[in-house]
């Protein structure tokens, strides 16, 4: 992708790029400036957040939404642990994932909260930390309000350290979200904090969400600029009833997430692509492959591991229907599935350990006992990627020095080179 140099702004109920219509479409990776899936709460890793982001790209994204780059609060490892302490390195993280995601052209929709408590904290972290026992009070208590603008302003005067940009001044961040799924925000807050934002950066569209339904108390507020619906299950007729009704009111309609596995998945994303209406669309959630084998995994019903061929037809189906799905809502032709990268074997002493690709489906592993330089013989013929890593090596004696190559296919059956071959009993620490 071109690099981003335009920031996207809106003219009624329609973004522009450059004066060009822009539509959007691709994943939440919420976890992408901290994580909660490998080892407790910690900052991903390098890898994972460029393996996520990548696998955004082959999946036809231009816009990726991320709680975790703005909603961070309370944890030793947060953008702000305790209330006016910052972090500088969670920043740094932040910084990096804003950068990699510019790189790749991909688009950024960072709220700022979360209604929810989870463990980067959410609007009762603030409340907490003024004493006050009713969450609902983050509306309307002034000292809570006053800390969350100064909250807001750290992060939107922010200079990245691997860019020397401005945060307030990166075309790469498309909108800033209030919060997520704020669902009993007051008109006046919203208002409040919808032109606080615009007062700091009259850059970036300022979106405001609700959970399962149009906000429509909101659709009048002069500094709100996108309206987002989340669809658990995500059915088309209430997608373009929404999308109508924020057109109508002349802002801008998204759906900020929306559950994949349990609709008419087809049928919701069709809507979206012909309804001029709908502005974009995202799908919760992704997850990378892991920095040694297999998959991040998150038990929540929605996660999708792209090409999610080792699951069943019908997820695989799906997962790739939502592919199709980023191409034509952004108005690009779906392209055929690119060669993966050769994969990395971390270790193969009592089991076969590498590293994931990106867009492999099937993994040819391949033995030797003569050496290096084979002869080979297929110990797993194309097998699909699954979630029962690492793969174990059943023939194996292992009083014999064993050598190990593997080779990645996409989805349509196109093979990598192999790896290098990894002898028994080695083992490669760093995989960076």
């Amino acid at each position: 992708m071109e690099s981003i140099v335009h920031f996207i702004t809106r003219s009624g109920s329609l973004l522009y790029e450059d004066g060009k219509p822009f539509r959007f479409a691709g994943p939440n990776i919420y976890w992408l400036g901290l994580d909660e899936n490998v080892g407790g709460v910690d900052w991903p890793t390098p890898f994972r957040v460029n393996n996520a982001l990548d696998t955004a790209v082959l999946m036809g994204a231009n816009a990726v939404r991320s709680h975790t780059l703005g909603a961070s609060v309370g944890a030793p490892k947060s953008l702000m642990p305790r209330l006016g302490e910052y972090n500088e390195e969670a920043f740094r993280r932040v910084d990096y994932a804003i950068k990699e995601a510019a790189n790749r052209g991909l688009r950024l929709i960072i709220p700022f909260v979360c209604n929810w408590f989870y463990y980067h904290g959410g609007r009762e972290t603030f409340t907490k930390w003024r004493g006050c026992e009713d969450v609902k009070l983050f509306y309307t208590n002034r000292e809570v309000i006053e800390d969350f603008k100064a909250y807001i302003s750290s992060i939107i005067n922010r200079v990245n350290s691997c860019t020397g940009v401005a945060y307030k001044n990166d075309p790469a961040i498309m909108a800033w979200e209030l919060g997520n799924e704020l669902n009993d925000a007051p008109v006046e807050w919203t208002a409040e904090i919808a032109g606080f934002i615009k007062s700091l950066d009259p850059n970036h569209l300022v979106a405001h969400g609700k959970q399962f339904q149009l906000d429509e108390d909101k659709l009048m507020i002069e500094a709100l600029d996108i309206l987002d619906v989340h669809y658990y299950p995500a059915r088309a007729d209430e997608l373009i009833k929404d999308a109508e009704k924020v057109q109508a009111a002349g802002k801008v309609y998204m759906s900020g997430e929306y559950g994949w596995a349990d609709t008419d998945l087809e049928r919701f994303l069709s809507a979206a692509e012909h309804h001029s209406a709908v502005s974009g669309t995202q799908f919760w959630s992704l997850f990378p492959h892991h920095d040694e084998c297999g998959y991040v995994e998150h038990y929540d019903g929605f996660s999708v591991h792209y090409p999610g061929i080792g699951m069943n037809a019908d997820v695989a189906e799906r997962i790739d229907r939502m592919r199709t799905h980023g191409y034509r809502m952004t108005g690009r032709d779906v392209p055929p599935l690119p060669v993966p990268d050769v994969p990395v074997i971390a270790a193969c002493d009592h089991a076969i350990v590498f590293r994931g690709v990106v867009g492999a489906a099937y993994y040819t592993i391949e033995k030797s006992t003569a050496g290096e330089n084979g002869p080979w013989h297929k110990l797993y013929d194309k097998r699909p990627t699954d979630h029962m890593m690492p793969w174990i090596d059943p023939t194996r004696a292992h009083t014999v020095k064993t050598w190990y190559r593997i080779q990645a296919y996409n989805a349509s059956g196109e093979g990598s080179g192999f790896s290098a071959a990894a002898v028994s009993g080695a083992f490669i620490p760093n995989l960076s």
